[in-house]
């Protein structure tokens, strides 16, 4: 009887499952291979950044008190896991708030880059922030790919029932798709 009280829950709640989902689908390695975002940490975060800001959006359209607490849900998970990950890579405990605080900065000024070109449909500019923000001074890189995907991400997650992504299906497009 105990032991029951003790048993590891191994059940994912909504949040988890949804940020499960973004987080895999942010490793797609077409970022990084066909879109050559640069495939490091800072790479990496910057994707999985993308993902939970395209989904806040969608959650921001709805307006409804639960799209919002589940915005809030994943956006907390997400914060955790940028924690989790400078731990893994080993910055030491006194470092960790500080460098936390400053790639929690970089999403809110991905924010400030982004709304305003999506909102206006300014793709040139959209796309000028794109190259700025995620390929620097990549060789080859075409921020017009990426441009491309948050468009028809956005686009496709605005289609989306959000009855659907309440029970946890979210569909995300095949960065591939928009080459």
């Amino acid at each position: 009887m105990l032991s029951a009280l003790f048993k590891k829950n191994t059940s994912k709640t909504l949040p988890q499952q949804i940020y499960g989902g973004l987080m895999t689908h942010a490793r797609s390695p077409v970022f990084f291979l066909n879109f050559k975002v640069p495939d490091t940490v800072m790479g990496r975060f910057d994707m999985l950044s993308l993902h939970v800001y395209l989904l806040a959006r969608r959650f921001r359209a709805d307006a409804s008190d639960i799209a919002q607490d589940l915005s809030q849900e994943i956006f907390d998970l997400y914060v955790a896991d940028v924690e989790r990950a400078l731990r893994e890579l080993g910055i030491g405990d006194t470092s960790v708030p500080k460098k936390k605080k400053k790639m929690i900065r970089s999403f809110y000024g991905q924010i400030d880059d982004f709304d305003e070109p999506l909102n206006n449909k300014e793709i040139d500019i959209l796309s000028e922030k794109v190259a700025a923000r995620y390929l620097g001074e990549v060789d080859g890189a075409e921020p017009s790919l990426i441009t491309n995907y948050i468009l028809a991400s956005e686009e496709n997650l605005n289609k989306q029932d959000i009855k659907a992504i309440f029970s946890g299906t979210v569909d995300w497009i095949e960065p591939g798709s928009v080459c």
